[in-house]
């Protein structure tokens, strides 16, 4: 039997989504872009394919990576998360599965892409990728703690945070927190280093995801953060819950749907954490 691309289905943003329109932007672009025949991955070809489908042609020779000249292509969007948000700039962390074929040979990476996109004439486009979601290292220096980490079940990797923690770009802090919080539950990462924006969006300083300190989970058994955001919060929403235990395990930079102050720290909240739960260390 021939080999075939994998079957994929546009993804529909959910109306309670934060910033809608900008998440709308970003997979349709995506499911341009990396949707295509034999043939149709060239650069050339690709901005062609943009410009017939009304969209700004940007960020294509960056994306070349992502491309096959020769083979076909396709994408699933798997979740659109906020990376910065401002009035007419945003970053949208795409966790995609990126699929080519060529002859034989059919290649399948779930990666962390970072768009970037602006708001011009009342309409967002996306400008540009500032990552492509990175590369397996040459050699991993992973040890007992990571290998529990990627060979669970329970904490739900793309190919580009499991290349992270191969690489031994994550702190052990932040990996022991990922095996304690699911103990009980699911954990769909977004990111953990690679994929996101060097810097806290629309600032100076340097994120804590690329020192390798800060994780962002986009859902919890199943359920995305944006939806449970909709609930009343406390302990019988998992998010909320979730974000009081890592305080409890010495997690100090917490980031979600909602801001409050316990026994162990205070998490902090904006639009940009309407959709995740960010995790972290300080230092």
């Amino acid at each position: 039997m021939p080999l075939a691309l994998p079957a994929v289905t546009p993804f529909i943003v959910e109306a309670d989504e934060p910033a809608r329109d900008v998440k709308r932007a970003a997979v349709r672009y995506l499911e341009a872009l990396l949707t295509y025949p034999a043939g149709g991955g060239s650069v050339t070809a690709s901005r062609s394919r943009l410009a017939g489908r009304g969209l700004a042609a940007n960020g294509v020779a960056t994306a070349a990576p992502l491309l096959d000249s020769t083979g076909s292509g396709t994408v699933q969007v798997i979740y659109p998360q906020l990376g910065g948000l401002t009035a007419d700039r945003a970053s949208i962390m795409a966790v995609a599965r990126v699929s080519t074929l060529r002859g034989r040979r059919l290649s399948q990476r779930t990666r962390v892409l970072d768009l970037r996109l602006a708001k011009r004439e009342g309409r967002w486009l996306v400008t540009g990728l500032s990552s492509t979601g990175g590369r397996p290292p040459s050699r991993s220096t992973s040890g007992d703690l990571a290998d529990r980490v990627l060979s669970s079940r329970k904490i739900v990797l793309s190919d580009t945070s499991a290349w992270d923690i191969q690489a031994g770009r994550v702190d052990d802090r932040l990996l022991r927190l990922l095996l304690r919080l699911s103990r009980k539950h699911t954990l769909s990462v977004c990111v953990l280093s690679t994929g996101h924006p060097q810097n806290v969006f629309g600032g100076t300083s340097v994120s804590n995801h690329i020192r390798g300190r800060a994780v962002d989970i986009w859902a919890i058994d199943g359920t995305r953060v944006s939806a449970y955001a909709r609930r009343p919060d406390g302990e019988r929403n998992p998010a909320w819950r979730l974000m009081s235990q890592a305080m409890s395990h010495g997690a100090n930079e917490i980031g979600g749907p909602w801001a409050f102050a316990g026994r162990y720290g205070a998490s902090f909240t904006n639009t940009v954490h309407q959709d995740h739960l960010h995790l972290g260390f300080k230092r």
